[in-house]
C-alpha cells in the first residue's frame, strides 16, 4: 500500500493500534547538523507500507485512514491490489533487516553470473535466501 505525502510511518502507528501487522523498509541516514553527526532511520521508499491482513479488514481500516491507498496492477480490465506472497515478503523483510553497507562483491572466477539469473546466498547473514540477480556493478 502507499500512504500519501510521506505518512507511511504515521499509517504504520495507526495500523499497529488496530493490531494490524505492517512493515516499512527503513535505512540508516547520517547527516551533519552543525558540528554534530546525527544518525536516524528513514523509509527507503517514500509512501510505501506493506500491510498483512485479510482484504475486508484492510478495506475497513482504509476507510478510517484517508491517506492510505492500495497499490494496484491491471488485471482483466480492472485494477486489483498488489499482493506479495508470504514467503517472498518474509525474505524481503529479512534482507531489509540484515543488509548493511558492506555487501561482499565477488570478482574473477567466482563471479560468472548474468542479470536475470536465479541465485542462492550460501554464506553470511542472508544464507539460504534465493532471488533473481537484477544488477551487476562494474
Amino acid at each position: 500500500m502507499r500512504a500519501t505525502y510521506g505518512r507511511n510511518l504515521m499509517a504504520q502507528r495507526l495500523l499497529e493500534m488496530q493490531n494490524i501487522e505492517s512493515f516499512v523498509p527503513m535505512r540508516k541516514r547520517t547527516t551533519k547538523v552543525g558540528r554534530r553527526i546525527k544518525t536516524d532511520m528513514i523509509p527507503v521508499v517514500r509512501d510505501l507500507i506493506f500491510v498483512l491482513s485479510e482484504r475486508d479488514i484492510i478495506q475497513e481500516i482504509k476507510g478510517k485512514i484517508p491517506y492510505l491507498h492500495y497499490i494496484t496492477k491491471p488485471s482483466e480490465g480492472r485494477n486489483i491490489p498488489v499482493e506479495v506472497p508470504d514467503e517472498q515478503m518474509r525474505q524481503f523483510i529479512v534482507v531489509c533487516n540484515e543488509m548493511d553497507d558492506k555487501a561482499e562483491i565477488l570478482a574473477g572466477e567466482e563471479a560468472h553470473f548474468e542479470v536475470g539469473e536465479r541465485v542462492a546466498i550460501i554464506n553470511g547473514a542472508l544464507k539460504g535466501h534465493e532471488g533473481l540477480l537484477v544488477k551487476i556493478e562494474g
